[in-house]
């Protein structure tokens, strides 16, 4: 139903109208602004982090868990690995219905989408229940939430995503320090000073740092090791593990 008024009316509550809204403005402003204020820094941190909206990514009906041996014929390949490995072939089984499953893909995209230019990295796990952990950027909220599969072969299995905001940059930017000869010859320098030489160089999204397999002729005490290597931190600006090895011949 329209309603009209008169013009003079109209005029009248329209002022009456943007008074109120200024009142009411002026007066939520001041008092966000002394509620925020009054919070603590890192709660203040927190709100501004990015949160994972997990119910735009686990919605529809649920369906029970179900994380137990499954009565199939199992494939070849999974019974071989089974064996080489030492495992149980059910559990082996698990692993690759539900990582190959298309709707773990799915969520694991639409988690990319949620975090953008904050997602850094993934990998998986290879025993226990199916796990993804993402590595992030420090401006994400870590987290933890078990999704179970809805639909196909993996249906009823479990998998639980773990967000790590563990990274101070892009992968991009820690590959470029691993493929730096200036930053390689900086960390070689550091190495030779505690006795040590590198066999060889690598990167693992473990923890999102750079390996180091160096060589040393008298192991290193726990403390000179955590102090190489916080040396190697300041120098290069990146988490650096190193890993004690046996000499290479060539």
């Amino acid at each position: 139903m329209n309603i009209k008024l008169k013009p003079v009316l109209l005029t009248s509550v329209v002022a009456i109208s943007l008074l109120l809204n200024a009142c009411s403005t002026t007066s939520y402003n001041q008092v966000a602004s002394e509620a925020i204020d009054s919070w603590p820094i890192d709660k203040v941190a927190e709100q501004s982090k990015i949160r994972i909206d997990w119910s735009k990514i686990d919605s529809g009906p649920k369906v029970p868990k179900d994380n137990g041996p499954r009565e199939v014929n199992y494939p070849r390949h999974t019974i071989e690995l089974a064996k080489a490995v030492n495992r149980p072939v059910a559990d082996i089984y698990r692993h690759q219905t539900v990582y190959d499953s298309p709707e773990v893909r799915q969520v694991l995209d639409k988690i990319r989408t949620q975090l953008g230019d904050s997602y850094v990295d993934i990998y998986g796990n290879g025993e226990g229940v199916p796990k993804y952990f993402i590595v992030t950027r420090q401006n994400v909220v870590a987290e933890s939430y078990e999704y179970v599969v809805k639909t196909g072969e993996a249906k009823g299995f479990s998998i639980d995503f773990e967000i790590l905001p563990i990274a101070d940059r892009s992968k991009e930017a820690m590959l470029d320090v691993y493929n730096s000869e200036e930053d390689i010859k900086k960390i070689e320098k550091i190495i030779k000073k505690y006795s040590g030489e590198i066999q060889g160089l690598g990167f693992t999204p473990v923890g999102f740092k750079i390996t180091v397999d160096s060589y040393f002729e008298k192991p290193l005490t726990p403390a000179h090791h955590a102090q190489m290597e916080s040396e190697l931190k300041q120098l290069t600006g990146v988490n650096i593990e190193v890993r004690r090895t046996g000499r290479l011949v060539f």
